[in-house]
């Protein structure tokens, strides 16, 4: 009698224990759903080919939250709120938040981007649409439209999400791109869900949502939107971390997307670390094309731990010279020549 019932407690114990593994084991992949590093090149086309010793420049995009595409759709979500007026370590807090925009804006590749800039406040604004940075005339009115969000209202971070998403799924968006939106604020959501706001632009077709706190936001709440988006949070909330936001924004102090770094093996086997901007971009110095496949390989290596890796193939050609004629020839064509000029004479 003791034995069987000893093998039904052995029986419902194992059963437990597995219902208990298979629960631990959603939660930790619940906990890693964002980890996934990505890594894509940009240019030149995989397989194309020019003559050896031309100089090629690859570029290429990673991430450590597995966003990617043939280029960048990008939305700055930028809190004017009145209370972006207060003073943190010597600026507005309105000033900082432009310096930070205005950087990464300068960093990203022009040919393969696209910028809009959405304000909120009480309510949220798109300040201006969708616009390629290339030509570079564009530039100027873009960066004209991040100086000129003001600080007065509330802080509605989901009406400005919301606005942003209609931007990245809607007329002005590039088809193949990656979708993205950097949202900063330095307060407490006064109206809207901006969970459900991050929500609802994911499943429309948004890649991703970073959110940027700044001294006066309500952490927890600006990390909730980078979860729900599929994105990363930045915190800035000490003043003084503040002098390094700049930085951060361009890629030369960190980045925006979870990559610890770019690692490139050239065709001639050296491995090399390449510089990335705020949202992973990077480009390689010219290389010349050897003859037959030249192979670069990109590893992205993201915070989390996670890698992920891209090969781009070139092809480096002959270069063909014209054959040159024997001396003999050369007499031949121009003795051939001289009888059509005495002919050309004798006829007239």
């Amino acid at each position: 009698m003791l034995p069987s019932v000893l093998k039904q407690f052995s029986g419902r114990l194992s059963g437990v224990l597995s219902l208990m593994a298979a629960a631990l084991v959603t939660l930790f992949m619940a906990g890693q759903v964002h980890a996934a590093a990505s890594v894509s090149w940009l240019s030149p086309t995989d397989g194309s080919s020019a003559p050896v010793g031309t100089n090629v420049a690859p570029t290429g995009v990673a991430s450590g939250v597995g966003s990617s595409g043939d280029g960048l759709d990008l939305v700055l979500v930028l809190d004017s709120s009145g209370s972006m007026a207060d003073i943190n370590n010597g600026k507005s807090r309105q000033q900082w938040q432009r310096d930070a925009a205005i950087a990464l804006v300068n960093s990203l590749p022009a040919a393969t981007t696209s910028v809009s800039i959405v304000e909120f406040d009480s309510n949220a604004n798109v300040v201006t649409g969708l616009t390629s940075l290339t030509p570079a005339s564009n530039i100027p009115a873009i960066i004209a439209a991040i100086n000129g969000v003001n600080a007065s209202g509330g802080t509605n971070i989901a009406s400005g999400i919301a606005a942003a998403a209609g931007e990245l799924t809607g007329a002005n968006a590039t088809t193949g791109r990656s979708k993205q939106m950097v949202v900063i604020s330095d307060g407490d959501p006064t109206a809207g869900d901006q969970n459900a706001a991050a929500l609802a632009a994911v499943a429309a077709g948004v890649n991703n949502i970073h959110s940027v706190a700044i001294p006066g936001a309500d952490v927890a709440k600006m990390e909730d939107i980078a979860d729900n988006g599929n994105g990363v949070f930045s915190n800035f909330t000490n003043s003084a971390d503040l002098a390094n936001i700049a930085s951060v924004f361009d890629g030369t102090a960190g980045n925006l997307v979870g990559l610890d770094r770019v690692e490139v093996t050239l065709p001639d086997g050296t491995t090399i670390t390449v510089p990335t901007d705020g949202l992973g971009n990077f480009s390689l110095a010219d290389y010349a094309l050897e003859l037959g496949d030249n192979v670069f390989s990109a590893t992205a290596f993201a915070t989390d731990g996670s890698q992920a890796t891209a090969d781009l193939t070139l092809i480096g050609t002959e270069v063909t010279t014209p054959v040159p004629l024997p001396a003999a020839a050369w007499m031949l064509l121009a003795a051939i020549a001289g009888l059509g000029a005495m002919a050309r004479r004798k006829h007239s």
